[in-house]
């Protein structure tokens, strides 16, 4: 597994373990959904910056436009009343900012004739799907928004992780 394949993974797995344990928020009676937000999309930035600076030489700006949108999302909701309907507003944003990034991910590999590429697209298809269904869902009280916005970054950091290891495989063949 190359060095990019590891930080990937390593960073996905720590953000899987953030949302794991903001899962749990409700039940420690933490229902501050600017709290939930700001942690999640501030530890996204920082561990994605990083990622991107460890594995800088390889060209792969993935990591960097994916800290800038999450810092965006971070900055945005401090500036915006955090009502549901903006909430659903900044993860759709957040959502179709990362779909192109997705998507121009599964050109790369297409360009240079890497089957990586039907992969890219089937994750960018579960991703914009199930992301869809859950921003829908967000009508409800802070404690089910909170589990709501866990479990939407749950499914996102795991189909990210699946990238990292699809990816070893096929080079192992």
């Amino acid at each position: 597994m190359n060095k990019k394949n590891i930080v990937d993974l390593i960073t996905n797995i720590a953000l899987l373990i953030l949302s794991c344990v903001i899962l749990l928020f409700p039940n420690l009676k933490i229902v501050n959904i600017k709290l939930v937000l700001g942690l999640l999309f501030g530890f996204s930035t920082i561990f994605k910056l990083t990622s991107f600076i460890i594995v800088f030489k390889e060209k792969d700006y993935e990591s960097l436009f994916t800290s800038i949108i999450s810092a965006a999302g971070l900055i945005s909701i401090f500036f915006l009343e955090l009502t549901t309907k903006n909430i659903a507003l900044i993860l759709l944003i957040w959502l179709a900012l990362m779909c192109i990034i997705k998507l121009k991910k599964a050109d790369y590999y297409h360009d240079r004739k890497n089957k990586m590429w039907i992969f890219q697209i089937f994750n960018l298809i579960a991703f914009l799907t199930i992301n869809l269904i859950l921003c829908l869902n967000l009508m409800y009280k802070n404690e089910i928004q909170i589990l709501i916005i866990s479990f939407y970054f749950i499914i996102n950091y795991l189909l990210d992780s699946l990238a990292p290891l699809v990816s070893y495989l096929m080079e192992s063949k």
